[in-house]
């Protein structure tokens, strides 16, 4: 390295003896009461127009179309207080100049307002079209963390000029490399910002879509998972052969360790292998109707390590680790179709007419909404009991929650039109005979 490049102790030691000029405390002591002013102010003069005008600004935030006084309304709410803050700030860089006093930072402080007045109109244009859930994740995972880096790198530009001087400087070595602070920034930031984006393109690329069928877009979701976690695993990779990490000690470390990560990590390597396979087989996607452990549940999210089910007899979630669906049976009931199939067996009396009581079954299947048309519903004369002919009715539908709830409708009707027409639902019966001696 550059012998010219000084230690992260000198910097440091500069920048205390600069903060420790009177003229520099007082810029930032101006600073900061005028930033606490601005901010009593911004909350009392949106507090008035709450209170004044309570029809506009009590619909903000909401998730429907809003007018136009309360795209105003959203717009003094952010940004007055940056725009009350550039006053003052403005103010006392008058106040400074006329006494010929030291300024730079009051003029770097005004700048950096700017920035994020900007900012905030920003962000108000965003709340005020999308979806506040989707604009409160984003804003607070991308947005303010992007801004927060863009505020830090114009202030240490405007106090320390040469920011490459300070970027070089290395607090210690790694594998016998250097290791500067630009790397260490580097591996901090650029995997978080590496994943939120990659999510936030597939969400995007899921509104897109806008499918209506379940199965297509459970492909669509499973396809997107793979993508991913390609694209993060690709990123890293990147990553650090760009800060020069040294390939060869890593590889040697990790050699080293994968047997007794192997033995330890034996259950979660499992589940990994075990998720990969679901998503390249798609043998799973999100919106499934799937049995497993004995419940019925729905697939909500394909994960690397587990999947997300939620179970519908009582609408809980439930984690269940990605080896359990090679291990254990499941039955899928979307898996090629999404078509049920259900039964009913009914018995009645030996005096009733067969053909009558199979066109009744069939009339009766026919008049509910949710039974499908397509395959048409069956019934058959299945064989001679004891005390009873024994029918079957056969139909099919479209959606496994309703199948208890369809199967009710059609026995309650089964009852009712069978009483109505005279046909006996026997029950069994028993002829006990008592012999004495």
């Amino acid at each position: 390295m550059n012998n010219n490049i000084p230690s992260l102790s000198e910097i440091i030691a500069n920048q205390l003896l600069f903060l420790g000029r009177r003229d520099v405390q007082n810029q930032l002591t101006i600073i900061f009461l005028s930033l606490i002013v601005a901010w009593l102010l911004s909350k009392w003069l949106w507090s008035y127009l709450e209170k004044r005008f309570p029809h506009v600004t009590s619909f903000i935030h909401r998730d429907k179309n809003l007018t136009l006084r309360q795209y105003f309304a959203i717009l003094i709410q952010f940004l007055n207080f940056p725009v009350i803050s550039i006053i003052l700030l403005d103010f006392n860089y008058l106040i400074f100049l006329s006494q010929n006093w030291t300024r730079g930072m009051i003029s770097l402080s005004i700048k950096l307002m700017w920035f994020y007045l900007v900012y905030r109109g920003l962000l108000a244009g965003l709340y005020a079209k999308f979806s506040l859930k989707t604009i409160k994740y984003y804003h607070g995972r991308l947005l303010a963390p992007l801004l927060v880096l863009f505020l830090l790198r114009t202030i240490i530009i405007g106090v320390y000029n040469n920011i490459q001087e300070i970027a070089q400087v290395s607090p210690f070595n790694l594998f016998n490399s250097p290791i500067t602070l630009r790397s260490i920034f580097i591996l901090i930031i650029a995997p978080y910002f590496l994943v939120i984006i990659v999510i936030l393109i597939e969400s995007i690329i899921l509104s897109i879509t806008n499918l209506n069928q379940q199965a297509s877009r459970g492909e669509i979701e499973a396809t997107l998972l793979l993508g991913r976690y390609f694209f993060i695993v690709l990123g890293f990779i990147i990553i650090l052969g760009y800060v020069g990490v040294n390939a060869t000690a890593i590889a040697a470390i990790t050699g080293g360790l994968s047997v007794g990560i192997g033995f330890g990590m034996q259950q979660v390597v499992s589940n990994f292998i075990s998720g990969i396979l679901l998503l390249f087989e798609k043998v799973l996607k999100p919106g499934d109707i799937i049995n497993i452990e004995g419940q019925t549940s729905q697939v909500k999210k394909l994960g690397i390590r587990a999947t997300t089910v939620q179970i519908l007899t009582d609408n809980s979630e439930k984690i269940i680790p990605n080896q359990k669906f090679f291990t254990e049976d499941v039955t899928t009931y979307t898996g090629s179709d999404n078509l049920i199939y259900c039964s009913i067996v009914i018995g009645v009396g030996y005096n009733s007419n067969a053909q009558q009581v199979m066109n009744l079954l069939l009339e009766i299947a026919d008049q509910h909404p949710h039974i499908l048309k397509n395959p048409q519903p069956v019934a058959f004369f299945l064989n001679f009991d004891d005390s009873s002919l024994n029918f079957e009715l056969k139909f099919w539908l479209d959606d496994v929650n309703r199948k208890k709830r369809v199967i009710s409708d059609i026995n309650c009707a089964i009852l009712d039109r069978f009483t109505q027409q005279g046909i006996e639902i026997p029950f069994p019966q028993q002829n006990i005979h008592i012999r004495n001696n």
